[in-house]
């Protein structure tokens, strides 16, 4: 645990204008500085930095809290992370954890690194094997200044030598053991988990190395070996080169299938390429994506495995405040592929042309069925009707999808545009019973402290006209969490979930305070 009078100088040497200012155009507004929100996507600024009591808050998506919160949440590290980048800045030594997790943590961190010195110099040695290595980059089209940039590396024949080499490192048994570089056989012995495989390392946001990907040289199985989840790698929330990505400027990312095709498209020049790490996206990793991307393209293989996953992440993109779109091309099995055939213009080209996800699937489900019967026409119709009552899609694009059935199908446009009507009724109704079906397992009403009132009264922090001093007002992050706060009045944050209510509430340009998680985040 980082000791307490630590914190208190680190923020007492920060200030937040000076570091939300690193990441957020503000601008003064009296005592206030405001700006578009860094954490979701706006055209209205309701991002505030308070000066004062040293905080922040989002009256659009409700995120709030101190500068070490705001560091933790723009660069998705933890709070250790955090303090030491803050403590960096402000000229402090590094804080010096007191418990066993934290130096553990960091003695893992200390050895990957070393581990990707010793297969980036396996890789220029000059036995044969190294040799194969280096010609299987070069097969894929990497120069040395991106073997060089990425860290790329070759795992020897040898399971003994990278045991050997961080032993001989200082690193002790303990140590070894929890870094997921080791295995151990049935017989007790110590082995790499990488051997004869080319590497790649995978960094998180501050440039330390966190894990490694392995591939073969030829096409034996396993094809791909990852590094297990250990206490500095959580796959399901790292995206591979987003460390790289996070510097562009530009705020369309492309999301690719494996660590080869981010590679290709970085060095061709398309900097914001990255990757999930693991088998699908998740949740986790969409809401990082939407940190730092406005719009997300989906460049996944061209084969049914592709395809698939291009739907899974529909659903998960489709939770964000991201733009998406899928990226169609023919003639190569992925980008890697198409970038080397046909080169960087045309990519580019392919880019700027992307499909949206429901042109994506209206010609997917098209392809399924024969629209010279009856029957595929019908098919056709309904599962394209499913797809158009789906969130997401405007009225004006279904008008135009409906008059594009039509023509495809022979089926009167006015026809079409009655059965979407109806699914869209339909699907409204089940929406509204599953939100009052999750509202009373909720008990959410045990949560409302307001009372109905349509008095009026003076706010007496803003001296602004509403209900008397004294009522509550929303200021908690769940939806319909109607919290007692010192003010007495509803922030514009809980406005929604106020009129929810029945209450007639005044509203608040007052931050909440900062979050529990912020003020006791010291545990680490």
């Amino acid at each position: 645990m980082i000791p307490h009078e630590y914190i208190e100088e680190l923020t007492r040497r920060t200030d937040i204008v000076d570091v939300v200012g690193n990441y957020v155009q503000l601008k003064r507004k009296g005592r206030l500085y405001g700006g578009l929100c860094p954490f979701h996507s706006e055209k209205t600024p309701s991002f505030y930095v308070y000066p004062d009591t040293q905080s922040f808050y989002c009256f659009g998506c409700g995120v709030g809290g101190d500068v070490i919160h705001f560091v933790r949440r723009i660069n998705s590290i933890d709070y250790t992370e955090a303090v030491k980048m803050l403590a960096a800045r402000a000229g402090m030594p590094e804080p010096q954890e007191d418990d066993k997790t934290g130096r553990l943590r960091s003695r893992i961190l200390s050895m990957n690194k070393e581990a990707a010195r010793y297969f980036h110099a396996c890789l220029n040695s000059t036995v044969e094997e190294a040799r194969q290595a280096r010609a299987y980059w070069r097969r894929r089209g990497l120069d040395d200044k991106t073997i060089v940039r990425f860290g790329l590396g070759y795992a020897p024949d040898d399971g003994q030598g990278l045991y050997q080499y961080l032993r001989d490192k200082g690193y002790n048994q303990q140590e070894l053991d929890a870094s997921g570089l080791f295995k151990r056989s049935q017989s007790g012995r110590i082995y790499c988990l990488f051997w004869r495989r080319v590497m790649t390392p995978i960094f998180d946001l501050r440039g330390n190395i966190i894990a490694f990907g392995g591939r073969v040289l030829d096409d034996s199985k396993p094809k791909y070996i990852n590094s297990p989840e250990t206490m500095v790698y959580h796959k399901s929330r790292t995206l591979f080169a987003l460390n790289i990505a996070k510097k562009s400027k530009n705020r369309r990312y492309i999301l690719c299938e494996g660590y080869m095709d981010v590679i290709s498209m970085h060095e061709a020049g398309f900097d914001t390429a990255v990757c999930a790490c693991g088998t699908a996206l998740t949740p986790e990793q969409a809401k990082l994506l939407s940190e730092y991307a406005d719009e997300v393209v989906l460049s996944y293989d061209s084969d049914e495995a592709g395809q698939k996953a291009t739907e899974r992440s529909f659903g998960i993109l489709g939770s964000t405040t991201l733009k998406v779109s899928v990226l169609s091309y023919q003639g190569a099995k992925d980008p890697d592929e198409f970038i080397k055939k046909y080169g960087r213009e045309r990519f580019e080209m392919l880019l700027n042309g992307t499909a949206n996800p429901t042109e994506f699937q209206l010609k997917k489900s098209k392809a399924k069925y024969d629209l010279r019967s009856d029957d595929g026409r019908l098919s056709y119709i309904r599962e394209a009707i499913e797809i158009l009552t789906e969130r997401g899609v405007s009225p004006t694009a279904r008008d135009v999808y409906a008059g594009r059935l039509a023509d495809e199908t022979g089926v009167s446009k006015q026809a079409i545009l009655s059965q979407l009507n109806g699914a869209l009724q339909a699907a409204a109704r089940r929406s509204y019973r599953k939100e009052q079906r999750d509202l009373s397992k909720e008990g959410i009403a045990s949560d409302i402290r307001v009372p109905y009132t349509s008095r009026r009264g003076i706010c007496p922090r803003r001296g602004q006209r509403g209900a008397p001093a004294g009522r509550g007002h929303a200021a908690g992050p769940r939806a319909g969490a109607l919290r007692p706060c010192t003010a007495g009045y509803v922030h514009r944050a809980g406005a929604r979930d106020a009129a929810r209510a029945g209450g007639n509430f005044p509203l608040c340009g007052r931050a909440p305070a900062a979050e529990p998680d912020v003020i006791t985040a010291n545990a680490g």
